[in-house]
């Protein structure tokens, strides 16, 4: 059976979507707020009480009562947060399968990513930004980043063949905005032409 369907989604309802399909698939994000509102309680009973705290805890014998509470609070937070973010990324990890190969297909119309599993085809209109990070080039629309490391082009000449071939494909606005990015990989030699 085929089917196609033509819609419209709104970056206003997508927003909305992201947050709801997010607290849905990854209910640990809910605990992320409530450990954030029990560091926030906390600092606001220590600011509060914290005389009658310190008083209360010097009279057991433990000076600087309510400075250690406050620095428990702090660790506690940070080690709660550094807790539930490796869970979140444990899960995260369990639907996907992250080591995949992923191949990477340039034709006249745009870049093909694929992998087993999943297909993202970018059009040359699509791809909003080119940058360059340390380790190898990154690719965008809008908020979805495809990184093609440094170890998949055969050599340096053809990592800068690619950058300047997408970079000549690029919109006006995508070229602005990708420019100071990849200017120190084009200054290498001549300007790419537009397509």
């Amino acid at each position: 059976m085929q089917r196609e369907l033509r819609y419209q989604m709104p970056f206003k309802r997508l927003r909305k979507l992201s947050r709801s399909m997010g607290r849905k698939a990854f209910p640990t994000t809910r605990l992320l707020w409530l450990l954030l509102a029990l560091y926030i309680a906390a600092i606001i009973g220590l600011i509060f009480f914290g005389k009658i705290l310190n008083d209360r805890l010097a009279a057991v014998g433990i000076p600087y009562g309510t400075e250690l509470l406050f620095v428990s609070a702090v660790l506690l937070f940070c080690a709660g947060f550094w807790g539930l973010r490796r869970l979140h990324a444990r899960q995260l990890k369990t639907r996907v399968d992250f080591d995949e190969v992923v191949r990477l297909i340039q034709d006249d119309s745009g870049l093909r990513f694929a992998t087993e599993n999943i297909e993202y085809y970018l059009k040359w209109p699509g791809i909003s930004q080119l940058l360059m990070v340390q380790d190898g080039v990154v690719v965008s629309h809008g908020a979805m980043f495809f990184l093609i490391p440094d170890s998949a082009f055969a050599g340096d000449g053809d990592r800068l063949a690619f950058i300047r071939e997408v970079y000549g494909r690029l919109s006006e606005k995508a070229r602005s905005i990708s420019e100071k990015h990849v200017r120190p990989a084009l200054s290498h030699g001549e300007q790419p032409s537009a397509a």
